[in-house]
């Protein structure tokens, strides 16, 4: 009787993992066909070149690491800061490719605290460096930045910030770049060939706001001048349009998930004060989930840097 109900488990399990990959296909064969309407009498420009290809001044270097250290102005829906660029040298090059929109204002780009040269083509940025770097070289780059990030007029569908208020007046910010790119509120090597394999994200918003972003909380430093730094940490490697912001007026509750091995998994939750019950009640489904994802596909695969759920604009 038990073989017997073992065998059922597993062609059980077969024909819903079949079904899964049908359902997949035939998403996937539904956007590629819409995909080939839109694009029909669809023109390339260089700037859609620019994004896409892989050039040499792209796949010269990989990067290992971000910290982007940043404020946001939400009253001004203003970004300024920095980022450093860790990177490994894979072919000899002089020059490499970075990615900001061209409505986002370069300050300085530097190397060993020196500036160097930069020539922007659309949303691509050329660092030109005063010597040739050697396959094998590591090095770091800074990017000082800031600018008015481009509003989503439909988020998420739609990329950009999306400034809005909550039920009760107060600034509720996010951003949705997957289809545009990250690049359109920080500079990054914006392509999906390349992830760094962990990032530091520093965000500083005003006092009284909190600001959710990827991975775990390691700290938060309260400035002099009336804003708070939330340091968020990805241990694991990351696309860079998956890096996201969300500031409002959040409360946070967790929970503890329990793997079938025995293993914990942090859960957080962030929302809006008046959906605190609403929402106790309504992720009580989220053990349920992970447990039937794990027994079909595995163990959620980023488990150092915990699960979350965030209440968005």
């Amino acid at each position: 009787m038990l073989f017997h109900s073992m065998q059922t488990v597993n062609q059980t399990q077969t024909m819903l993992r079949s079904l899964l990959v049908l359902a997949s296909l035939i998403f996937f064969f539904g956007n590629l066909s819409a995909q080939k309407d839109f694009y029909q009498d669809y023109i390339f420009s260089q700037a859609d070149s620019l994004r896409g290809q892989l050039r040499h001044e792209r796949t010269c270097y990989d990067v290992t690491y971000y910290e982007l250290n940043i404020g946001i102005d939400v009253s001004k829906q203003f970004i300024k800061g920095y980022v450093d660029i860790y990177f490994d040298v894979l072919e000899n090059t002089r020059t490499i490719q970075l990615d900001l929109f061209e409505n986002m204002t370069i300050n300085e780009i530097s190397w060993y605290d020196q500036p160097v040269t930069y020539t922007r083509v659309h949303n691509a940025v050329f660092v030109h460096f005063p010597d040739e770097m050697e396959k094998g070289f590591s090095s770091t780059l800074r990017v000082a930045y800031e600018g008015y990030p481009v509003k989503a007029p439909n988020a998420p569908w739609d990329g950009g910030f999306a400034w809005k208020q909550d039920a009760e007046g107060n600034p509720w910010v996010g951003v949705a770049c997957e289809g545009d790119g990250a690049s359109l509120w920080w500079p990054c090597k914006d392509h999906l060939s390349d992830e760094p394999d962990s990032m530091l994200i520093n965000v500083a918003v005003p006092a009284g706001l909190v600001c959710i972003s990827n991975g775990n909380l390691r700290k938060t430093n309260r400035l002099n001048d009336g804003y708070n730094v939330f340091s968020w940490f990805v241990s694991y490697p990351i696309n860079s349009y998956n890096v996201t912001v969300n500031i409002g007026k959040y409360v946070h509750f967790s929970d503890t998930y329990i793997a079938m091995d025995g293993d914990s998994l942090q859960c957080d939750y962030y929302v809006l004060p008046y959906n605190l019950e609403k929402a106790k009640k309504h992720f009580k489904q989220v053990h349920d989930v992970l447990r039937c994802y794990e027994h079909y596909f595995g163990k959620y695969p980023f488990w150092n840097d915990g699960y979350a759920l965030v209440e968005t604009p």
